[in-house]
């Protein structure tokens, strides 16, 4: 039986000036599969404008390993746009990033005819109000001439994402996601009102032993992109450290992808960290939280590492599928002060100074006695209790609000019925020197967003420091973790580990040893 057809128009607009704004949609048919309109090769990208309609078709050869990924939805570039569609019952989502209230219509389109739908997208919460602004840091979209980075930064307004770290990588010997300019120099884009900063990065890689990290916020590719022999280099060198050496001598910052929760279970991760590397460490990815593993752990030995999400686009569009949320669906706001416009530099130095949130659609908001993420709080000896707040908000219903302390709940406030916000204001006892940080969780059903899968919510924000006197953050089961675990990784790198001279190797162990001495310090204490 031959398809009838019928034609869509839809308008987004915001819900107060009700001015056009770019967003994404995905549509389902009556039997659950998803609907994506035509695709017009020959449709073009650039200062003068873009299609109406974004389609997967549009980028694919930008996604280059992962070119067959599945993915769902499409974007319009200026907020409206009319198309083809099966005539029967359809259901249309409309969202656009994280502080905007998703909108759901189901509708009949005849045959024939045009169904006009106008949709109202309502804040949320304006986080640049109180200068957050968001970034998704780990994305991967080859960018080989400027029509590239439109399409890119298109993609990104409709997603209301101001910056991106798009990182050129390796896979096999091969150069993948290849970027014709690196940092952030000449690659800021103007799009209706917003502003979109196409910043290149790197994700330097090792499958074999040592893991992932990210550099952002470089001006220049850090060779050899990857080490090991998985990904076509022989020897387990340059180390970590020296990259991200290079990476602070370029004005940027380093960190951990994956939360050293994803690649190997030997990732050099508490090395680096307690050379003090590192500045971040991404734990918000993939549909989870991941900084039980390494993150909560070096917190705990005294280490100050700021919070970050990345969603791994379009790789985690191909883990995920067929989910239709992508790139942005993972991010890191940064408090980037009060300044008159988003910069990029600013944003790579509020993740230095710690003041972020990562999160995968909650906002998260939180003080101890008045001071946000990254601060550091000196108590004299009669102060026995700090003051904190959090407020938590989203779009979709939530579970429960969490204060952390030290890794443990120390307080929560339970999301009854399924809240759309949570405040907490408490007074909490501190007997000794801690961490600090508030964490929001939720779940949200396929039927909410137009998926296949359960969606679990989280939001971390980086610690605040809070000193009583001279005493160091220390938990001590900690710090023997990962003094045994660092010596667990001498003895497998000693019989895995890949070198060309006796220098490389040494060089490693010297690392090793320097890490293994820091851990056993706390110990002594």
């Amino acid at each position: 039986m031959a398809v009838k057809w019928s034609l869509l128009h839809v308008a987004v607009r915001d819900a107060v000036t009700q001015a056009l704004m770019p967003a994404r949609i995905h549509i389902k048919r009556a039997d659950g599969t998803c609907y994506l309109p035509p695709a017009e090769r020959a449709e073009r990208f650039g200062k003068d404008g873009a299609p109406e309609v974004i389609l997967p078709d549009h980028f694919r050869d930008k996604l280059h390993v992962c070119q067959q990924v599945d993915i769902r939805s499409a974007h319009l570039s200026t907020g409206e746009a009319a198309f083809p569609v099966p005539a029967e019952r359809l259901t249309l989502w409309v969202s656009r990033g994280h502080e905007r209230k998703a909108v759901r219509r189901t509708f009949v389109a005849k045959a024939g005819q045009t169904t006009h739908i106008d949709v109202a997208l309502e804040r949320v919460e304006s986080m640049q109000e109180a200068n957050w602004y968001s970034g998704d840091m780990h994305v991967h979209f080859s960018r080989f001439k400027a029509a590239d980075d439109y399409i890119l930064a298109y993609l990104m307004a409709a997603e209301d994402l101001p910056a991106v770290n798009n990182m050129v990588f390796k896979a096999a010997g091969k150069v993948e996601a290849p970027q014709r300019k690196m940092g952030h120099e000449g690659t800021h884009y103007q799009l209706h009102h917003d502003h979109q900063i196409v910043a290149g990065g790197e994700e330097f890689r090792d499958n074999d032993l040592y893991g992932h990290m990210i550099a952002a916020g470089i001006s220049k590719v850090i060779e050899p992109i990857s080490v090991g022999e998985m990904l076509g280099r022989r020897e387990n060198y340059p180390l970590f450290a020296q990259v991200c050496d290079w990476t602070h001598d370029q004005g940027g910052v380093a960190g951990w992808a994956h939360g050293a929760a994803g690649i190997k279970l030997h990732e050099s991760l508490p090395v680096e960290a307690a050379l003090r590397k590192l500045d971040f460490i991404e734990s918000i990815q993939f549909n989870r939280f991941v900084g039980f593993y390494f993150w909560y752990r070096l917190l705990n030995c005294g280490l100050r590492l700021a919070v970050t999400g990345g969603s791994d686009f379009p790789f985690s569009a191909n883990i995920l599928a067929p989910w239709y949320p992508n790139l942005g669906l993972d991010r890191t706001y940064v408090n980037i002060g009060a300044t008159k416009k988003f910069a990029y530099d600013a944003y790579i130095g509020g993740i230095r100074r710690g003041r972020t949130f990562a999160t995968n659609s909650p906002l998260l908001l939180f003080e101890v006695n008045g001071k946000g993420p990254g601060a550091t709080i000196r108590l004299d000896g009669r102060a026995r209790h700090v003051s904190v707040f959090a407020r938590a908000v989203c779009q979709h219903p939530l579970d429960r609000l969490e204060i952390i302390v030290n890794g443990a709940v120390e307080h929560m406030v339970d999301g009854r019925g399924g809240p759309r916000e949570i405040v907490c204001e408490t007074r909490l006892p501190l007997p000794q020197s801690s961490w600090i940080a508030a964490r929001v969780r939720g779940r949200i059903e396929p039927e909410a967003y137009g998926g296949v899968a359960p969606w679990n919510l989280h939001a971390h924000t980086s610690p605040v420091y809070v000193h009583r006197g001279k005493d160091a953050i220390l938990q001590r089961a900690d710090a023997t973790a990962m003094a045994d675990y660092v010596r667990l990784l001498q003895e497998i790198y000693r019989t895995r580990g890949r070198f060309r001279t006796d220098r490389q190797r040494q060089t490693l162990f010297a690392n090793l040893k320097k890490a293994e001495a820091f851990y056993d310090r706390l110990l002594r204490r």
